[in-house]
């Protein structure tokens, strides 16, 4: 599966521009990581995803579902520190994940559903 970007996009040159669904999980899952309340991303069963690595492999606690051409579903899987606020850390993941992905690549993010499977000590 992979997204396509909007007609109107620069592409420098005619033709297709693809984007593979995993640089779109990467992009999601570096703007969960850059939140404060976020301790690690986790696998959708709920193990975490090399928690002592935390940013090489992140996007694997991230699902990508295209709803169309140009819109996006995002499942975030992850573990939030203890410390953290959930109302306050899910407006702010949910905002940040939406922004990097419109600026980044021109989609539309229709929902970032964010399941927390672990809560951590800090």
């Amino acid at each position: 599966m992979s997204a396509r970007l909007p007609a109107g996009a620069p592409t420098g040159r005619p033709g297709r521009v693809r984007v593979a669904t995993e640089v779109v999980a990467s992009i999601a899952a570096l703007a969960v990581l850059d939140c404060q309340g976020v301790a690690a991303m986790c696998a959708p069963q709920g193990a975490s995803v090399d928690r002592l690595l935390r940013r090489q492999h992140g996007h694997k606690g991230v699902r990508v579902t295209m709803l169309d051409s140009t819109t996006l579903r995002l499942d975030l899987h992850l573990a939030m520190r203890a410390s953290a606020s959930l109302p306050e850390l899910t407006e702010e993941v949910q905002r940040r994940v939406s922004d990097a992905v419109a600026k980044m690549l021109g989609l539309e993010v229709a929902e970032v559903n964010l399941h927390v499977v672990d809560v951590e000590p800090g």
